[in-house]
């Protein structure tokens, strides 16, 4: 049974040291095939210990994901708690905690179809429909797809803290705007 990555997994230097290796080989093997014997010898460690940190070489990218998500959601969900937090100071938020996660979060980016980022902002959604007035389903999709767009291409440029602010004026414009952009095209579908 493959060990969870948590908080105090990443703590243990042994683990940690591992799991850097892992990720390391992930992308010096970006460009080929990436095989089971490939990765091990690439991160130099053997299979067993492989096999103890993930269950197959599929399920690497998304046990990062799932780490992301909940420590995400666990971090959001604290933040939430204080009633008077506006949008803008949650997706500042949101961005730094990108930015003080680059590393697995280039990793993510790298190699992932980037829902994992959807259903990260997902967890804003009440305060997005209280801004936005966004109800409609289908139109919530789209403006959550636009806002990945925003963080990807952040995200490209290396996860800066500096372009934290302008970043999230961009998302506000999008989240202003959306029920004026977005609304008329289901209605003329």
């Amino acid at each position: 049974m493959p060990i969870r990555i948590t908080e105090k997994r990443l703590k243990d230097k042994r683990f940690r040291d591992t799991e850097e290796a892992i990720v390391m080989a992930f992308f010096v093997l970006k460009d080929k095939i990436i095989c089971l014997k490939r990765l091990i010898k690439t991160a130099d460690i053997s299979r067993s210990t492989l096999y103890r940190h993930h269950e197959n070489i599929n399920k690497i990218v998304p046990d990062y994901e799932e780490y992301m998500v909940s420590k995400y959601k666990r971090f959001i969900q604290r933040l939430l708690k204080f009633k008077r937090i506006d949008l803008k100071t949650l997706y500042v938020q949101t961005l730094s905690f990108m930015s003080n996660n680059h590393k697995i979060m280039a990793f993510l980016l790298e190699f992932d179809n980037h829902s994992f980022l959807e259903e990260m902002i997902g967890f804003l959604k009440p305060k997005i429909i209280s801004v936005s007035k966004i109800t409609d389903q289908e139109v919530m999709s789209i403006y959550l797809k636009e806002v990945v767009c925003l963080i990807e291409e952040w995200g490209r440029a290396g996860f800066d803290s500096k372009k934290i602010d302008g970043t999230v004026d961009k998302i506000m414009f999008l989240t202003n705007t959306a029920y004026f952009r977005l609304n008329p095209i289901k209605r003329l579908a």
